[in-house]
């Protein structure tokens, strides 16, 4: 399943969508305006030229030289605009060195006009002999003028744009960072203490949010209350009555004939199984939230726990951190399965994992099909599902300590039943004594 959508990337990638279209049509925009400019101010810079010209040529009309082909006496040079005098019979009478020999324009007409190759002439008449004078600007030195210009001021235009888009986008993460510190916040949030209640809000938005967030807190950690002390209470009350009956039963048993002594047995036994039941129960609930950690070692704590029936073999390869009584609640209740599902032997391994501490119990009894062992594990996902009590605490357990339980494939021998309890698979252990 693919991760949700980030609203950060979602605003950095509409804002660089919308910064690069922006900078385009500004780029555009600029581009045609310096175009527009620099074409009026090459017309005008040529037209000036063609009347600078016109009133040399008109003062020294009879000391310059006439004839096809003519140029004007000058140094070598390039010539960035050049000039023709053409005569009445059409023919070019005086130019510059760069003119071609043939007229600009094939008719006199006043102004401005484009003549060929993109070039720009200006024409004027000469108050002699019906000559006019022609000034004009090479296409590839105009062309070159224009996208000069358009190019520094562009790129100009675009290297401010940038600069800005990229200040927007430092902005936007920046203007982000509330968000990700109140969902920081959130995820460390417990309503069942005090000290980690959330902040006030950085911003104006998050006030609702924050309101919301700790409103729903506070119903939760009221239901959650409730449930606990009904769960303490009903453990309390039920475990007096049984303490009661088992004490009954020792009795009857020893007034019993020998007929009667094995019910018996079987009815002690079940009671002493529900009373350590009520008694995990009510441990559990006791401790919900306030781990007491401390480093155990399984050879002194599991013969307390296991049955006389079962045999218990403890492989302890690396150190366990965890809460005594509510792991010992946990593996009573997982030995008390083995023996009563057939099982008269086990091994119970303690490795680490990485930084989860693993704990594998692994019995000789007939085991699971592959159908009823997935089945048992979708049931242990489900909170509300109809899965023993045995496996449902020790999953409670291994939730209290950031971690879970899983059913291994296999037992001891070709079959055999197996369960996982990842301790810490979630988060790292604290120190010992300290929840």
């Amino acid at each position: 399943m693919s991760p949700p959508p980030s609203l950060r990337h979602e605003l950095a990638r509409i804002l660089t969508l919308t910064s690069l279209g922006w900078l385009a049509a500004v780029f555009l925009v600029v581009a045609l305006s310096v175009r527009h400019e620099v074409d009026d101010l090459l017309d005008n810079t040529l037209q000036e030229s063609a009347e600078m010209l016109y009133g040399m040529l008109v003062l020294h009309h009879h000391d310059m030289p006439r004839g096809a082909g003519v140029t004007m006496p000058a140094p070598p040079h390039e010539e960035s605009l050049v000039w023709q005098i053409v005569d009445a019979r059409q023919q070019v009478v005086l130019r510059s060195h760069r003119a071609p020999t043939t007229p600009l324009l094939p008719a006199f007409k006043p102004g401005f006009s484009d003549a060929e190759a993109h070039s720009r002439v200006y024409a004027m008449a000469l108050p002699q002999d019906q000559e006019v004078l022609y000034v004009g600007q090479p296409g590839p030195d105009r062309i070159e003028s224009r996208y000069e210009a358009i190019g520094l001021v562009g790129a100009s235009a675009l290297l401010v744009g940038l600069g800005c888009a990229l200040w927007l986008r430092r902005r936007v993460r920046q203007a982000m960072l509330p968000l990700q510190e109140l969902s920081q916040q959130v995820q460390a949030y417990d309503p069942t203490r005090a000290a980690t209640d959330l902040p006030p809000p950085a911003r104006q938005e998050f006030v609702e949010v924050r309101a919301a967030i700790m409103e729903l807190g506070q119903r939760l950690a009221r239901r959650l209350a409730s449930e606990q002390a009904f769960a303490a209470h009903a453990a309390h009350a039920l475990r007096t009555p049984l303490a009661g009956m088992e004490a009954q039963l020792a009795i009857a048993l020893k007034e019993a004939s020998s007929a009667g002594r094995p019910r018996l047995e079987r009815t002690r036994e079940a009671v002493h199984r529900l009373k350590r039941v009520v008694s995990s129960l009510l441990l559990l609930f006791r401790s919900e939230g306030e781990l007491q950690v401390q480093d155990i070692s399984l050879a002194s704590l599991v013969p307390h726990l296991a049955p006389e029936a079962l045999q218990v073999e403890v492989q302890q390869q690396g150190p366990l951190r965890a809460d005594p009584n509510l792991l010992a609640a946990a593996l009573a209740n997982l030995f008390e399965n083995c023996r009563r599902y057939g099982a008269s032997r086990c091994v119970l391994r303690c490795e680490p994992d990485g930084a989860a501490q693993v704990l594998t119990l692994l019995d000789d009894g007939p085991g699971l099909s592959a159908e009823r062992r997935a089945a048992l594990g979708a049931q242990l996902a489900q909170a509300d599902s109809e899965t023993g009590l045995g496996l449902r605490l020790a999953a409670l357990v291994a939730g209290a300590h950031q971690g879970r339980l899983l059913l291994c494939p296999g037992g001891l021998g070709a079959q055999g039943f197996g369960v996982s309890l990842r301790l810490w698979d979630s988060a790292a252990p604290p120190s010992p004594g300290k929840a």
